[in-house]
């Protein structure tokens, strides 16, 4: 006596075979590895598409800091061979004022910013450093 098989007897008859069991199993599995190929493929588009768009933020945030424009595409536009230069070490661009800091910690602080920013201490203009208080 066998056990009734509901959808199956409608698909495959009153008897399941070892081939047929064999052959849906497999089918199943097959379509198991493409889907979870298709989500691998989806999800590796997404991180690249991600990865894009941090890099061009990162650009802008460079350029943003160092003063130049933002390429948004193709190559960068020739910059005039006297913006690049940097400045004779014994020249400055222009004044600081100092606001309860002393001179060794705005020192300090601008060789920090410089060197963040990648650019030459006496290419950057610094206004005022001013000491803020910390808040508790």
């Amino acid at each position: 006596m066998t056990a009734p098989l509901g959808v199956f007897n409608e698909l495959y008859g009153s008897e399941m075979t070892i081939g047929r069991a064999l052959l849906i199993s497999l089918v199943g599995f097959a379509l198991v590895f493409v889907i979870l190929g298709v989500i691998a493929l989806f999800v590796k588009g997404q991180g690249s598409i991600f990865d894009l768009l941090e890099a061009k933020r990162k650009k802008k945030q460079a350029a943003a800091l160092t003063g130049a424009p933002a390429a948004e595409s193709g190559p960068a536009p020739a910059a005039p061979a006297a913006a690049g230069t940097p400045l004779p070490e014994t020249e400055s661009q222009g004044q600081l004022t100092l606001i309860d800091v002393s001179e060794e910690e705005a020192v300090l602080i601008m060789a920090i910013v410089a060197n963040r920013a990648g650019v030459p201490l006496n290419r950057l203009q610094f206004h005022s450093i001013k000491l803020l208080e910390e808040v508790k």
